[in-house]
């Protein structure tokens, strides 16, 4: 099990994770793209890295856009596997071509 990330911890990974926010104590963001299929296809890389971390993160695909959520469950909050996880996904989107 990961152990819970305090919250000084917390604001100094946020500082590095740019495109990542806290809502609701939640590791969120939010990707906007040109259409669905490629929304879709970015989830799915999202659920690949999940899993390859046996990490499962809330994923929502709306038509041109996908919400991320992170938190850890067993540990009802937020833990260094949430931000492991954030920095792979946002590596993921600097090396989008926009």
């Amino acid at each position: 099990m990961a152990e819970r990330l305090e919250d000084e911890e917390l604001k100094e990974a946020l500082e590095d994770l740019e495109i990542w926010g806290l809502e609701a104590g939640k590791l969120s963001t939010r990707i906007e793209f040109d259409d669905y299929k490629k929304s879709v296809f970015f989830a799915n890389t999202v659920f690949t890295l999940a899993e390859s971390h046996f990490h499962h993160p809330e994923v929502k695909v709306e038509y041109g856009a996908v919400e991320i959520d992170l938190w850890s469950h067993e540990e009802e909050a937020i833990t260094e596997k949430d931000i492991e996880l954030a920095e792979e996904i946002t590596e993921k989107v600097r090396s989008i071509d926009w």
